[in-house]
């Protein structure tokens, strides 16, 4: 009865209107943007006290900085719509922009989450404020933004989106270094480096494997992503080619999470490879992220809250409001 009440039930359609702010910040794209800086703070804890599980503490300045964080990305995430309007309707992506909140109304509240989040950031950690500000930077400006707009270049596109995901991970190393050692300056080491890669390595694959859906729209726009450039085979096969190369350094370099991730994640590459239907792309992007996701549990089980929230948020708004079930693990088209 209490499911459907809330599947069917009319008066959700006069409540979701209500979330369209929240989802003007695309809160799916968070499940690879928090996992990242969890693991770069589980790898600094594997760095100084050997292989943690189960952390359960819980600081104000971690809640702070994830808080300031998420502001800072919204931003970037919102600055990423406001441009792409034609191309989201040809790769029909969820957005809100244009149809129910305006681009200049839109653009305020990027200006507003940008200044909120870096203040945040800096109360939390002055020096993870500024990796903070380099993401910033390098998605909101260098990645979206006219002259340089990389999301409409080959290698700069998932050059940029790499370099941000090595950015999570620091955040989240330099917050524990942070705290464990209390040095006002921690100074940068090869360590970090080390069990930086595999992670890295996972996240431009994925990153990788999502120009790959939106390519039909960037064809049609003339923006020059490696799958409109070089097709859909290269792109698949360097994203399997990044994923084998992360579970090999994982595995020399013992890191138990990554190899273990990674291992369990190939056979979706694989069987994408192999199949090349659209479907098979769609799972070798969500499953390797929900994965990832679940064996982190084991180390910041905190991460279960906003994961779960947004999941089952995300349903019950894009549900009522566009009528699709999204975000889902069930994909059976092709």
């Amino acid at each position: 009865m209490i499911k459907r009440f809330l599947k069917y039930h009319p008066v959700h359609k006069k409540l979701v209107p209500n979330l369209d702010i929240v989802f003007l910040l695309r809160p799916t794209f968070f499940f690879s943007v928090w996992v990242m800086v969890v693991i770069g703070m589980s790898s600094a804890q594997m760095y100084l006290v050997d292989y943690p599980l189960w952390i359960t503490e819980l600081s104000w300045r971690t809640f702070l900085a994830f808080l300031g964080l998420t502001f800072v990305c919204s931003s970037t995430f919102i600055l990423n719509q406001i441009p792409d309007e034609k191309n989201d309707a040809v790769n029909k992506k969820l957005f809100v922009i244009g149809k129910h909140i305006s681009s200049e109304k839109s653009q305020s509240i990027a200006n507003f989450l940008l200044f909120s989040g870096l203040v945040i950031s800096l109360v939390a950690n002055w020096f993870t404020a500024i990796l903070v500000g380099c993401i910033y930077l390098i998605w909101g400006i260098i990645y979206n933004q006219k002259p340089l707009n990389w999301k409409k270049k080959p290698i700069l596109g998932w050059l940029a989106n790499s370099i941000v995901g090595g950015l999570l991970f620091a955040v989240g190393w330099f917050l524990v270094m942070n705290d464990q050692l209390n040095y006002r300056i921690i100074p940068l080491d090869m360590s970090l480096f080390e069990y930086m890669l595999p992670y890295l390595l996972c996240f431009s694959s994925i990153a990788l494997l999502t120009t790959l859906v939106d390519r039909n729209g960037d064809t049609d726009s003339g923006d020059r992503t490696l799958p409109a450039l070089y097709g859909k085979m290269p792109t698949l096969l360097l994203s399997l080619i990044f994923f084998c190369a992360a579970f090999v350094f994982a595995l020399h370099h013992g890191d138990p999470l990554a190899s273990t991730a990674a291992c369990v994640s190939i056979p979706f590459f694989v069987f994408t490879v192999m199949r090349r239907f659209e479907k098979d792309v769609l799972r070798a992007i969500r499953y390797p992220i929900f994965i990832l996701n679940f064996f982190t549990l084991s180390i910041y089980p905190w991460l279960f809250v906003p994961l779960l929230i947004t999941f089952y948020l995300s349903k019950y708004y894009y549900w009522h409001r566009f009528d699709l079930h999204y975000p889902t693990f069930l994909v059976d088209h092709d």
